[in-house]
């Protein structure tokens, strides 16, 4: 497997994020073939689809005073979680652990790195359709059929660091079932489900950084994944509460001390 990445100039609100891509690719003497993955960080896709909001403008309401008090973030962030966040679940100095679209996430997904001060940037409306609508604008620019996927970057439970999330996928399956397989010594695997798109996107991470440098997008080649012309979100990469280790462990804790 090959992963190529792309550099690129400052995306803005003005941009095409294809128009963009397809001329970095170019220019970073690249090629798109058949079956290759065209993985997206979401804050340059997210400014391209007006995803991006000035902090002033936001009007604060009594809980997220309270929440940005409690857990010490600008109040304005606090307000846009709670708008985003289908769940406030907690958190720690300067960060609030959310769910959001069925996922476990610091701030649901709001987030001031990579915008200009003062402003925020929150996650793309529908990452599943922008995956459709770039798959689709490549197949019509350049006449390849190609994978797409939107990701973001999160943290694991008592792990130190980011690692990669794919939050939108079409093209190819994002989740490989491996129960009813057998291991090298004949047992049966009974719960095993390898989560293929969130690992790319953290090889893919790797290369993106986190910081200045300027790699909004990866083109991986020749990885081990099932081609489809179906498109996925996060409920297809999802599972319930009661059945996350983490979750139904913290949710029995939160009754106990309620």
């Amino acid at each position: 497997m090959e992963l190529m990445p792309i550099k690129t100039r400052v995306i803005t609100s003005e941009d095409d994020i294809v128009d963009v891509l397809v001329k970095s690719i170019e220019e970073n003497g690249l090629t798109i073939e058949d079956d290759d993955i065209l993985v997206v960080a979401e804050t340059p896709l997210g400014t391209t689809e007006g995803q991006v909001v000035q902090l002033s403008g936001i009007d604060v309401s009594p809980e997220a005073e309270r929440l940005a008090e409690r857990y010490s973030v600008l109040p304005a962030v606090a307000e846009l979680v709670i708008r985003e966040a289908d769940e406030i679940l907690g958190g720690i100095p300067n960060v609030l652990l959310t769910i959001k679209d069925n996922t476990l996430m610091a701030n649901a997904g709001v987030d001031k790195s990579n915008v200009p001060p003062g402003f925020a940037s929150l996650l793309p409306r529908n990452s599943r359709k922008s995956a459709e609508r770039i798959r689709h604008e490549i197949r019509s620019r350049l006449g390849m059929t190609v994978g797409v996927m939107i990701i973001d970057s999160r943290t694991q439970p008592l792990r130190l660091g980011n690692v990669g999330m794919a939050l939108g996928v079409a093209g190819f399956k994002p989740v490989s079932d491996d129960r009813g397989r057998r291991d090298l010594f004949g047992n049966t695997l009974r719960v095993t489900r390898r989560a293929v798109a969130d690992n790319l996107a953290s090889a893919c991470t790797l290369l993106m950084g986190e910081s200045d440098e300027g790699i909004p997008a990866v083109l991986v080649r020749g990885a081990p994944v099932e081609h489809t012309n179906d498109s996925f979100d996060s409920s297809e990469m999802w599972i319930s509460p009661e059945e996350c280790m983490y979750m139904a462990i913290f949710s029995k804790w939160r009754a106990a001390t309620d």
